[in-house]
């Protein structure tokens, strides 16, 4: 008969030997022991996975590192929770850290609510060993797909802990290409719709920020996410939403632009680009302050560059 647990943590990790021993450590140092780590080594081109099961054979980790061909993050957080023989899935990506009572804190909190499905907790955001501020849950809501859907995604992964079977129940995380970098976002509102969410207002973690490249993600990004949107927006309200619902749509749908068009004036990316951006949230939602505000400097500093040729 196979060992259970009450909680499995779930590694997606992909050529993460610069940062899994550290994350390693910080699931080592948990007060709370009663636990597995899977590891899905998810196609590494570096030794990731010999870094893994050093780690876990030398420090007596109840665990595995499974091997598999890339299935990007998606396709390595199912196969963990394939695997997983706990009640509860705790999620940690490879390069983020956990404080020692993390799984203790958010335990004793199912322990207190049985009827919760899904515990989240904020995160120290950090870059280069520096906290750069605090990544917030947010606070929970009696519709909590509603909120998500049309405010954002305020859930990191490493801050989620939920119950395996509710995962199950909806089919774990969708691994089309077009959720890719949203497949978290698309993954707390489909479970919502089944599940009880509760939020802790502790911080119990470090989400690290690196740079990889960001700027040229910008467009692949927020064309899944408006993709995600669009998707959910037709199956929630269907072919026929009334004037106030359309009206929250094209709002929430001139954010996502709104923050594309931000993003390609930081890294100074291709004006054609921003024009893009701007045209299409003007478009959708140009009576948000924020909106005009983003407006206003984008024109600003395209009338500063005629201006200094």
């Amino acid at each position: 008969m196979k060992r259970t647990f009450p909680v499995s943590i779930v590694i997606p990790a992909y050529n993460a030997a610069r940062f899994i021993t550290k994350t390693l450590d910080s699931v080592k140092a948990q007060t709370f022991k009663e636990y597995e780590v899977i590891v899905v080594d998810d196609g590494s081109l570096d030794n990731t996975g010999e870094i893994v099961g050093n780690y876990i054979r030398i420090h007596g980790l109840v665990g595995q590192c499974i091997r598999q061909e890339n299935k990007k993050i998606a396709g390595a957080r199912n196969t963990g929770i394939k695997f997983a023989r706990g009640e509860y899935i705790a999620l940690l990506d490879h390069d983020d850290l956990w404080y020692p009572n993390k799984l203790q804190v958010v335990l004793d909190k199912f322990k207190l609510h049985p009827e919760v499905d899904l515990i989240g907790h904020n995160l120290f955001m950090v870059k280069g060993g520096k906290k750069k501020g605090v990544l917030k849950t947010g606070t929970a809501s009696s519709n909590m797909y509603k909120k998500l859907l049309f405010t954002r995604s305020f859930l990191s992964p490493s801050a989620v802990v939920f119950k395996k079977e509710k995962a199950l129940e909806i089919g774990g995380f969708r691994e089309n290409h077009e959720f890719v970098t949203v497949e978290d976002y698309d993954f707390w509102m489909r479970l919502s719709k089944v599940a009880k969410f509760y939020f802790i207002k502790k911080i119990l973690g470090e989400y690290i920020i690196v740079e990889t490249g960001a700027s040229k993600k910008i467009e692949y990004h927020h064309k899944n996410i408006e993709f995600l949107l669009r998707d959910h927006f037709a199956s929630y309200f269907g072919n026929n939403p009334g004037l106030f619902d359309r009206m929250r749509m094209r709002r929430r749908l001139s954010v996502v632009y709104r923050s594309a068009l931000h993003l390609t004036i930081k890294y100074k990316q291709d004006s054609r680009k921003q024009q893009e951006y701007f045209v299409k949230m003007m478009k959708e939602f140009p009576f948000d302050f924020k909106n005009m505000a983003v407006a206003l400097f984008w024109i600003g500093t395209v009338l500063s560059k005629k201006l200094s040729v």
